[in-house]
This record gives structure tokens, sequence and C-alpha cells, in this order.
């Protein structure tokens, strides 16, 4: 038995499977990001990934190989919530490849619709709005839409965690970050995908997650170092936390961690700017 493997630094998928880093790149050896290369900018002592200059944000990179290779029409996400940059992300990239969004959302009236949704629905994204939408209730809804046609669809679990999406994480980390030019990553978190991933990616970097949604389980936590940000999910940063900020970032994600990076990071280190 070779127990190297088990030695190695290993992604465990929502299916309790194992995988190594050279298992996970073997699924996207055949894919390249066709996105433009992430502008990275050093503020003060840190750097930062200025992926909210990227149109749609970050998460367009990482499900771009999902999306291209599922034979579904129909991307199906429950997870979102009104702040999510998924309702953007998604439709974004299904329509590159002529596929379609389905998003299951707590219902609301549409003057009350944010930003966010409002972008979604001009990307041709479908809402199906869910009365008394609570993250089970919607999540089930979407399992269930995808039980009904399962030819045609397919449900991305909350965070968008799929081992390619990790894989292209990884990737295109790897391909764009040198490792012996920072001391270590920050990333804000919700489930944490992006985290995993750069952890993966730079097993010796110490890496910082800022939690700013639910309670996060240690399976998503990682070997990442833990700060909880005091604000709630769908609350913005204050305007002097924003105006601290030296570039774009989403008010009620990214900019959350800001505060925590320059208070608490090494210098050199590096932080990912998912959107805005």
């Amino acid at each position: 038995m070779n127990i190297s493997k088990f030695l190695e630094p290993t992604y465990e998928d929502n299916n309790g499977r194992f995988w190594t880093v050279d298992e996970l790149l073997e699924l996207v050896k055949d894919w390249e990001d066709p996105n433009p290369d992430p502008i990275i900018t050093k503020f003060d002592d840190v750097f930062v990934v200025q992926d909210e200059l990227l149109d749609y944000g970050a998460k367009i990179r990482f499900v771009d190989k999902f999306i291209r290779d599922t034979p579904h029409k129909e991307i199906v996400f429950g997870s979102s919530p009104a702040t999510g940059y998924a309702q953007i992300s998604l439709p974004a990239v299904t329509n590159k490849y002529d596929k379609k969004t389905v998003l299951f959302m707590a219902k609301r009236r549409p003057e009350n619709y944010h930003d966010y949704q409002l972008r979604g629905m001009a990307l041709g994204a479908e809402y199906k709005w869910v009365n008394m939408g609570m993250l089970s209730v919607t999540q089930s809804r979407a399992r269930k839409y995808v039980e009904e046609n399962p030819e045609e669809r397919i449900q991305f679990p909350i965070g968008l965690e799929d081992p390619t999406v990790i894989a292209s994480i990884i990737k295109v980390a790897r391909k764009h970050i040198d490792p012996t030019k920072i001391s270590e990553i920050w990333s804000v978190a919700s489930s944490g995908t992006l985290a995993r991933g750069l952890a993966l990616a730079f097993p010796k970097l110490p890496m910082n997650i800022v939690s700013v949604g639910h309670t996060m389980s240690e399976r998503e936590i990682g070997r990442a170092n833990y700060y909880r940000s005091e604000y709630k999910f769908d609350k913005p940063v204050k305007e002097a936390e924003l105006n601290a900020l030296p570039f774009q970032s989403a008010i009620t994600y990214d900019a959350k961690a800001w505060r925590f990076v320059k208070e608490f990071g090494k210098k050199d280190c590096l932080f990912w700017n998912v959107g805005y």
C-alpha cells in the first residue's frame, strides 16, 4: 500500500470521497480559464487578487469547467441568499454554453429585489420564488425540481462546491500566484469553497478565513485559521470601513474581511477579492 497518498493534502467532497491534489488536477487537465488573467495589485503590504475587475466576479472562473462539460441543460441552485454573487456568476456562464440557470430563492416583493437579483434577471436567470424561503426549504425545492427531470437538470450544492470547482481554483491559483513571494493567504468565507481550494493549491502557506455566513463546519474550515465577522450576512459594512478599502469590494461579503487582513495579516500576505 502506498501510504504517501494519505500523507498528502486531500479534499473531502460532499459524498465523503477524498481526493489528492493530483487527482483533482487530472479533472481539469483539458481546461484552461477562458477569462482574463487575474490582476494582482499590492496595496501597502497586502497583495490583492482584484477579481472585482472581472465581469461577474471570480466565481465565473471556477464554475466554467463544470458548466461547460455537464450534459445537463439546466443548472439549478437553491443555496443563494439575496446578496449572493452566484445568481450573477451562474447565468453569465450558462449563457456562454447555451444553458440555463434556475434559482430557488426566498420570495420578495419586486420593489425589494436586491441589485444582484436584478442583475441575475437581466442575465436571463429564472427565479422560482419560495414562500417561507429558509435555506433548507429553497434547497429542498431545488432538489425536487431536479428529480422531476434529472436528464436535463443538475443541482449545484451550497458554495457551488464540486471537485471540478476545487480543481479549477487550484489550477488558476498555481498559474498566477508565486507562493515564494507571499507570506500567507486570506479569503472571506461563507461555505469556504474558495478557501479550501487555495489551501490545497499552496499547502505550505498559512490560510486564513473570515466567516460571514452560517456557522462553518470543521470540514468547511479545513486547516484555515478562523475569524468571524461581527456583521450579519446580509448587512453591509459601515461606511468608514468601506471608505478604508483601497479597491472596490462587495459590501456584504469581501469587504467584511479587510479589517481582519489589515489587523492580523502578515507583511506580503495575499487576499482574494471575489467581486463587488
